[in-house]
Formats: structure tokens, C-alpha cells, sequence
């Protein structure tokens, strides 16, 4: 494909701008980012932004190896924090541990070679303010952690544009037709916008923008509160990302995660729909009282409760989740022109530097030969 030919990314959250990053970097220079609010707005700006690799299959770990060596290297070009926290991810049977235990074999093959099983003791006796009961153990990686998606959202903004990539915020898309050369005119709030290629990373809001181009992708957002509680006693040492969510499980579960000696981070996870679909364009607002009551009769049974525990900031923000539970990244038959990034609620800051990778590979070759053990095509879901 031609240098010529105009590329439009739909969304400055971090898939957007991880996709736009690598088209540069593939030699891509026509490049404009639409974004109606600012970068990182949407659910990028509300995420708890972990980066780790203790998941359970190949292509599972590939894509967040890909992506921890993404932060770290952005994290020393560009100055944005990657808290090294590490990540403990309790299993609750013995079939949990055999496969945390073939994760570990499979990192081994990416050179990932520290993180390491616990059993319940020897967690408690790393970290005494934790809770094991009713867990056999858990997988524990040292160098995980966590950035700042903000942040990151910022700072990637902002590389873009010193390399002359028009990143036009506060522009809505109202609408889009073929012209007569076959291209796409968008309609916005700013005028129209002529693209050849349309990449759409817009989060929470890709299902709509999908149907604009007569190309409807299918996607669930759901609510996923979050919470900083501060507590007079200091917790030394401080605790790791703690997980207590097993993905494929069919349920959910807390997870936290110490931001200083007197503050903890608090959500509750799963990568499943298991709640009603929200409307992205819904004011979300502070968490909910029956997401504060369940974590406080969540965290007790995982974290020792630090004395002058207080409830701090809350707020709330969507996972945009696919039928499967995976991202989507790819076009479909309805419009080849038009490719979708989107999906990885959950998920989405570790996993949008692979999605931005063959995104980019797509929409300059029409196919990726990247991460090919992964199914994120539009085939899978009748689409392609």
C-alpha cells in the first residue's frame, strides 16, 4: 500500500494512539487521529493500567510479553512511570496451580524467567497483610506492574503530534459515506474528513462507530468500578497487584494493590459480561453503593484491614467487552476498508500495543503476520 493513501484513527485512547504509533514506526506518515474529547477519555483514562504476563495460554502471554517490552521501552524514551509492583494471582484448586505452573513453562520459552509459584505460607510470609484462606496458592511475577494509562495517554499524544500527526480533539463523528472515488467521507463536528483507510479504536463508543460505516461490530460495555482507600496504620512492606479472579472461571472477583504505604487501589475484575450493557455516553460518575459494599465485604477476606481504613476517591468506567471475551482487531466483509480495534475491556492498556501492531499491519497489507497463534479476526464471530 502506498504512503499516499489517508489513514483516519477513530479514538485517542491507548489503542488509538498505539496504532498510530506503529504506522509511523512502519514508515506511515499520512495519519490523522479524530478524538471527540481528549486523549485517554474515555475508559484508557480509568484504568487500573496493569501490564503482566501471568495468563494461562501462549498466545495469552505472547500479546502481554509484547506489550510489557512495549512500556518498558516507551517508559524509557518518553519518561512516563511503569511501577515495577509485581502481580500475585491466587489460584483457588489444585487444577488452578497445574496451570499456572504451565504458564510458567511457556514464559520461560519468551525469556520471562522470574515469576515463580507461592504457596499460601509463603505468601503471608512475603507479604503478612495478606489473606490466603480458602487458596492452595499462586503465581507471582516480580517484574509485572502497572502505568499510568493517563498518562500514557499524554505523553503518546503528544509524540505524535511533534512528528506532525494531526490529532484533532473535541471532534465528534456524525456520520460517514462512500464519495465517488470510493473513499470514505467522515462527518464531523469540524467539517469533513477524507480517509481511505478507517481504523476504529474508539472504545466504549467502537459498536456505534462500526454501524456508521455499515459495518456493525458486536460489543458489551460493562461497568467496572474502581476505589483509593487510604488507612492511618502503613503497610510494610506493601502488597503486590493481588488478583483473585481466575480468567474462564465464570465469576469475578477483587483485586487491589498498594499505591503507597498509607493507600490501596481497589476494583473487582472478570473479562466476562456478566452485567447489563451500558451506554457509553452515560455519565458515569463515582462507583456505585453496592460496588463499596461489596468491597468491603470483598477485602477482608484477602488483605489484613489496615487500621483508619477510609474510603477515598471512587470512580467508574467501562470494560467494552466482545461476545468472546477477546479483542477484536480486523475488518469485515461489509467494509475492508474499515478496521476495528476494539474489545479488550478488561484488558485493553496490556494488550493495545499487540492490537496496534496488527492493526496497523492490516490496514497497510490488508493482513498481520504478527502474534499468529491469536484469533482477534472478524472471522470468528461470523464477520469476515
Amino acid at each position: 500500500m502506498s504512503n499516499d493513501r489517508r489513514i483516519v484513527i477513530i479514538g485517542a485512547g491507548v489503542a488509538g494512539l498505539t496504532t498510530a504509533l506503529e504506522l509511523l514506526d512502519q514508515g506511515h506518515t499520512e495519519i490523522t487521529v479524530l478524538e471527540q474529547h481528549g486523549p485517554g477519555f474515555g475508559s484508557s483514562g480509568k484504568s487500573a493500567g496493569v501490564i503482566e504476563t501471568q495468563y494461562l495460554d501462549r498466545s495469552g502471554i505472547h500479546v502481554r510479553d509484547f506489550g510489557l517490552r512495549y512500556f518498558e521501552r516507551f517508559a524509557d524514551d518518553h519518561g512516563i512511570a511503569l511501577v515495577r509492583s509485581g502481580y500475585l494471582r491466587y489460584g483457588g484448586c489444585d487444577a488452578d496451580m497445574e496451570l499456572f505452573q504451565r504458564s510458567l513453562d511457556i514464559q520461560r520459552e519468551f525469556g520471562i524467567t522470574d515469576p515463580v509459584l507461592l504457596t499460601p505460607r509463603e505468601v503471608e510470609e512475603r507479604w503478612p497483610a495478606l489473606v490466603t484462606d480458602g487458596r492452595v496458592g499462586a503465581v507471582f511475577g516480580p517484574s509485572d506492574g502497572h502505568v499510568e494509562s493517563y498518562e500514557f495517554s499524554l505523553r503518546a499524544a503528544s509524540v505524535l503530534v511533534a512528528r506532525d500527526v494531526p490529532l484533532l480533539l473535541g471532534v465528534a463523528l456524525l456520520g460517514a459515506e462512500r464519495d465517488a472515488n470510493g473513499a470514505w467521507t467522515l462527518q464531523t463536528s469540524a467539517g469533513d474528513v477524507t480517509a481511505d483507510i478507517v481504523i476504529n479504536a474508539a472504545g466504549p463508543w467502537a459498536k456505534h462507530v462500526s454501524e456508521l460505516f455499515g459495518a456493525p461490530m458486536p460489543l458489551n460495555n460493562q461497568l467496572r468500578p474502581k476505589v483509593k482507600m487510604t488507612h492511618s496504620e502503613p503497610l510494610d512492606p506493601m502488597v503486590p497487584f493481588v488478583m483473585d479472579y481466575v480468567p474462564g472461571s465464570g465469576r469475578d472477583g477483587i483485586y487491589f494493590r498498594s499505591e503507597a504505604p498509607n493507600e490501596i487501589f481497589v476494583g473487582i475484575h472478570t473479562d466476562e459480561s456478566i452485567q447489563e450493557e451500558r451506554n457509553p455516553d452515560d455519565v458515569l460518575g463515582p462507583a456505585p453503593q453496592v460496588f463499596i459494599d461489596r468491597v468491603r465485604d470483598l477485602l477482608p477476606t484477602r488483605l489484613r484491614v489496615p487500621q483508619g481504613l477510609v474510603l477515598g476517591r471512587t470512580w467508574s468506567g467501562l470494560y467494552p467487552i466482545s461476545p468472546d471475551n477477546k479483542p477484536i482487531v480486523g475488518a469485515s466483509r461489509a467494509a475492508a476498508d474499515v478496521v476495528h480495534v476494539m474489545g479488550a475491556g478488561g484488558s485493553g492498556i496490556q494488550l493495545a500495543p499487540a492490537m496496534g501492531r496488527m492493526a496497523a499491519e492490516i490496514a497497510l497489507t490488508g493482513t498481520t503476520t504478527s502474534f499468529p497463534d491469536t484469533d482477534w479476526g472478524t472471522a470468528r464471530l461470523g464477520l469476515a
